[in-house]
């Protein structure tokens, strides 16, 4: 490489660095999809989608058919509504809008500490419902499919188990977990954890319900701390390779805003938190098969509808015995597992989802529309 080139090149890195400080929003090209609110509760909403005439990434010129049934899309809580739609060419948004599909997304909104005393029974009884019903009103259509990432996928387990009437045609789950205490060291912990807490409860009739929930609400920098701390050799690699190509400016486009992910999550709600460790992870009542939830029996058994659940291959936050109980615990006459590569995030926004998750997803429901 000549002087010249070198010059050149590390001026590149230069203006790229400093503009990286001074004006990141030029490199963060999260929620660009067209959208519309179509309801509101509180902090929770329902958005509706659109491809838009032109621009980058995947148009209306681009779609190639139309299914019957509205998708509603379901993100995990802690994490944006805008994961579903993280940049042009990673957006599954895009993608399904493209394969035909009328696409819903439910917004859960961004908790405070004025949200913290938020439950499951809140979720599942409350805002799944009056989503599902909206989706309902808007489109016209009598059933809604439902595709949840998460813990987007087992609340929408746990409504559909609590209300077995819901006017669901479908359910695909996307690294959902099921079975808290199989999914790797993770599970093996909490499995050891359960024992002597299990055995406090029965002897001295202890409880996490009456203790405050303030002091199991997650914020959203410790929760992005959780979540990086799962793979430190892969965060550390990402840098690395961010360094190599750091005159790259749609390397580093793509960097930042996939970095948006877990440097942007939202605060976990005390009261799920403290009732996901009492009934999830303690008791591992999913995995059972039934659970409560607001007084309300969610009996697994009764989800009927046709069931997609999808596990990343490399997967260390929910691993693949872990979500394949909804297989065992389910009562779905048509159901099908399915492993796919990727981690914990990969699986659902990685490069190779667009050509294995969301293809898959998309296939099984057109087939079934």
């Amino acid at each position: 490489m000549s002087t010249l080139s070198r010059a050149r090149t590390g001026w590149r890195a230069l203006s790229h660095a400093v503009e990286r400080r001074r004006h990141p929003e030029r490199f963060i090209l999260v929620d660009r999809t067209p959208w519309q609110e179509i309801y509101r509760d509180d902090i929770m909403a329902v958005r509706h989608y659109r491809l838009p005439e032109q621009g980058p990434g995947l148009t209306a010129a681009d779609r190639d058919g139309e299914a019957r049934i509205p998708l509603l899309l379901i993100p995990a809580l802690g994490i944006q509504t805008w994961t579903f739609d993280i940049m042009p060419s990673r957006s599954m948004v895009r993608y399904l809008l493209a394969r035909g599909f009328d696409v819903y997304v439910l917004d859960w909104g961004r908790p405070s500490q004025s949200q913290r005393s938020l439950s499951l029974d809140v979720y599942v009884n409350q805002w799944l419902p009056a989503a599902v019903q909206a989706v309902r009103g808007h489109s016209g259509a009598d059933q809604v499919s439902l595709l949840g990432y998460c813990m987007g996928g087992l609340l929408a387990m746990m409504y559909l188990a609590a209300h077995p009437a819901a006017p669901v045609a479908h359910l695909i789950t996307i690294a959902s977990p099921v079975n808290f205490h199989q999914s790797g060291a993770y599970g093996r912990f909490f499995a050891l954890m359960s024992r002597p807490a299990l055995k406090a409860h029965e002897w001295f009739r202890l409880r996490l319900k009456p203790v405050d929930e303030r002091l199991f609400e997650i914020p959203a920098r410790l929760l992005s701390l959780g979540f990086k701390m799962t793979n430190p050799p892969g965060v550390l690699a990402s840098y690395l390779d961010l360094v190599r190509n750091v005159t790259d400016r749609d390397y580093i486009t793509e960097y930042m805003t996939m970095g948006q992910w877990f440097n942007n999550m939202l605060d976990y709600p005390g009261a799920t938190v403290r009732e996901v460790i009492e009934k999830m992870i303690i008791s591992n009542h999913i995995a059972g098969g039934t659970i409560v939830i607001g007084g309300r029996l969610a009996d697994l058994s009764q989800i009927r509808c046709p069931l997609l659940a999808l596990a990343g291959a490399s997967d260390k936050l929910v691993t693949i015995r872990a979500a394949r109980d909804i297989l065992r615990v389910s009562g779905s006459h048509d159901k099908q597992f399915m492993v796919v590569p990727g981690g914990h995030a990969g699986v659902f926004a990685g490069s190779q989802a667009p050509d294995t998750t969301w293809r898959l997803a998309a296939d099984w429901l057109l087939e079934r529309d």
